[in-house]
């Protein structure tokens, strides 16, 4: 019975303060919100919040399993954490597989810029590449055209581009990109060649890193008989042992 008052008395008061809680939980959002919004070129507004808030709403009644049994608490506790955060993680695995998807078609756009850098500058070769942007950066290839229009000779117009993803690779690109725009027609070639060279050792380093994604997820589906089999055995085994313990 005091069970049973306590969880009233927890769904009175949280009902009561609701437009308080609304306001302070409106506010607070994962750190790294900001970067998956880059990521995903998305906005994630107050509505993505209050979805999340409402998600617990429904299920705040969940806490009167308290009363048959104390220990429905860790998982009532349980199921709020991961229905709060499941719109969030969702958003992470989303951004992961974008940011893999960027890694790997990087290096081959960046290919295809080289060989139209043999006859044009960087903004010429950039702008004509636009045709032949994979769907996946044509976003960030486009914002990098319009700051190259802008201003084509700073540095900071390379470097701040694609930051969001975090790859230390396409830094990279970037400052050679423009070193390439900025050193005079003597190093021109030997800073192509070295373009090159790099590129083909990341592309091969991209397919040999996709390969192996693809190849771990047939591994862990390879898995799953044999810990089937195990959870049988187990079973197999509890299920011997309460029977010579009940003659025993």
């Amino acid at each position: 019975m005091e069970r049973l008052i306590f969880s009233l008395i927890i769904l009175v008061l949280w009902r009561l303060g609701d437009p308080w809680l609304n306001d302070h939980l409106m506010n607070i959002r994962e750190k790294d919100c900001v970067r998956l919004e880059n990521v995903l070129k998305i906005k994630l507004d107050h509505t993505w919040m209050l979805e999340r808030i409402q998600r617990l709403k429904h299920l705040r009644y969940a806490i009167l399993l308290v009363t048959f049994d104390i220990r429905f608490a860790y998982l009532v506790l349980f199921v709020w954490i991961f229905v709060y955060k499941s719109p969030y993680l969702r958003l992470k695995h989303q951004a992961r597989k974008h940011i893999q998807l960027v890694r790997y078609q990087f290096p081959i756009y960046l290919r295809q810029l080289q060989i139209l850098l043999q006859n044009n500058t960087v903004v010429n070769a950039v702008e004509q590449s636009l045709a032949y942007v994979p769907e996946v950066l044509k976003d960030d290839i486009h914002v990098f055209h319009s700051a190259l229009l802008e201003d084509s000779r700073s540095l900071s117009t390379y470097i701040t581009q694609m930051q969001a993803y975090q790859l230390p690779e396409i830094t990279r690109a970037f400052k050679w990109l423009y070193r390439y725009q900025s050193i005079g027609s003597q190093d021109a070639y030997r800073q192509f060649n070295r373009m090159i060279l790099s590129t083909s050792k990341w592309l091969r380093q991209a397919r040999i890193h996709q390969k192996q994604n693809a190849v771990g997820i047939y591994q862990w589906m390879g898995m799953l008989p044999l810990v089937g089999v195990t959870v049988v055995f187990i079973s197999a085994m509890l299920s011997v042992a309460l029977t010579l313990f009940e003659r025993g």
